[in-house]
Parts: C-alpha cells; sequence; structure tokens
C-alpha cells in the first residue's frame, strides 16, 4: 500500500482506538498525529513481545507509515446483548 494512502487512512481515523499492524507487530492505541513520514500512537497496549521505542511520555509510539500493513478500527462502543 502506498505511503499517501496510509497517511490519509491515518487521517481519517484520528483520535480514534485502532489496531496497526506493522512488520514489527502489532500495536493497539489512538492516533494522537499524522505528519508526511510517520503515525504518532498513543499506545494503551503493547502487543509485541520485546520493548517498544517510546519518544514522549505518556507512551507515544512513532511508526513509520511506509512499515504499515493494516490499520483496524477497534469498536469502542459496548454491545448489550
Amino acid at each position: 500500500m502506498a505511503v499517501y494512502t496510509m497517511r490519509n487512512t491515518c487521517k481519517k481515523y484520528m483520535n480514534r482506538t485502532v489496531q496497526i499492524k506493522t512488520i514489527h507487530g502489532n500495536y493497539i492505541g489512538k492516533i494522537v498525529k499524522v505528519d508526511n513520514s510517520k503515525v504518532y500512537l498513543k499506545v494503551s497496549s503493547l502487543h509485541k513481545k520485546g520493548k517498544a521505542h517510546t519518544s514522549f511520555f505518556p507512551f507515544i509510539i512513532p511508526l513509520v507509515l511506509f512499515d504499515l500493513l493494516a490499520i483496524i478500527l477497534l469498536d469502542s462502543r459496548r454491545r448489550i446483548l
């Protein structure tokens, strides 16, 4: 997928809870910023073994748009059965 397509998808889901799959692992959090080459994700949990590099407090991870494989919107509404 092209970088500009991933950038537009990320902008579409700003301030929403998403799961992002990259070539390095899976991350769940809110997209807080998107620039030309990176998406900044405020992580709620890390679903990757090992450590992730965080550059801001509280745990915002810059992910390179070129490394993104998929963005999945997570439903934050509770379902009543």
